[in-house]
């Protein structure tokens, strides 16, 4: 019972958090979904009992929403982001910064003082391997943002998702700029990135930057890469659990941590 906010409700995230819902809290909760992209009148999010189409940095799109959930929401999940990526974190600019946080990090702070939330669940990688350090750009800044809120007191109690790789809008955009970026190796900064495209194609260099990420993963929490599934049961632990903070996810591997991943340390 009850009614939930899905941000994103078209993606992978938006999906596991669907899905998760519905299988722990029964066919009675009401779930409204929200995407945004190319406009189809007829597109509809499976699992949901309301979608919207809208921009949410959209005063009017956070208006319906928020009258379609009568303004009370047991969970917000806020799945969607956009910004720089396929160069290394430290060589985003300001500029950078501020265009990912409007819509990947800023909307959950409007969403927390708008709506009437009981819990808010935010999105984050592990942004600080070594192969995400090379190439998230500037959602390694917006993630780190997510995050340090996340352990901050606010209206609503905050959480989080950090999830390893998956196969996400995201993760494709990064694939196609490096190919695009791999054409010249001089554009590729980082050594351990431009290393995987010396001498192959750039369809091959992709490849194994992938399997180096998914190498980097399995040495450092035990599995990788992570499936749908998993996602899924990321979300199931953090209802069944008493006041997460952050659930992390990598493979078959879930477990639950406390501490913000600061980039301070790092770039």
């Amino acid at each position: 019972m009850g009614n939930f906010l899905v941000i994103g409700g078209s993606g992978v995230m938006g999906t596991a958090a669907i899905q998760a819902v519905r299988k722990h809290f029964g066919p009675d909760s009401k779930i409204i979904a929200n995407w945004f992209g190319k406009e189809d009148p007829d597109f509809r999010i499976e699992g949901a009992d309301h979608t919207v189409y809208g921009d949410i940095t959209d005063p009017k799109c956070i208006s319906e929403l928020k009258s379609l959930g009568d303004n009370s929401f047991e969970y917000l999940f806020y799945a969607t982001a956009l910004g720089d990526v396929g160069f290394a974190i430290h060589e985003s600019t300001p500029e950078q910064i501020k265009r990912s946080n409007q819509l990947s990090f800023d909307p959950i702070l409007t969403l927390e003082k708008e709506l009437n939330v009981k819990t808010i669940v935010g999105y984050s990688t592990f942004y600080l391997t070594r192969h995400q350090l090379a190439s998230y750009g500037a959602m390694g800044f917006s993630k780190e943002a997510i995050e340090k809120w996340t352990v901050e007191k606010g209206k609503s109690r905050h959480t989080c998702i950090r999830a390893g790789l998956f196969e996400s809008s995201s993760s494709r955009g990064i694939k196609l700029l490096l190919r695009k970026s791999a054409k010249n190796l001089e554009n590729l900064s980082d050594p351990l990135v431009r290393g995987y495209f010396e001498g192959v194609s750039t369809k091959e260099g992709v490849e194994k930057y992938l399997e180096g990420i998914m190498d980097e993963e399995r040495e450092l929490f035990g599995d990788s890469p992570t499936k749908p599934d998993n996602l899924l049961q990321a979300h199931l632990d953090l209802f069944k659990a008493e006041n997460p903070v952050i659930v992390n996810v990598c493979g078959s591997k879930i477990w639950m941590t406390e501490e913000p991943q600061l980039l301070e340390e790092y770039i």
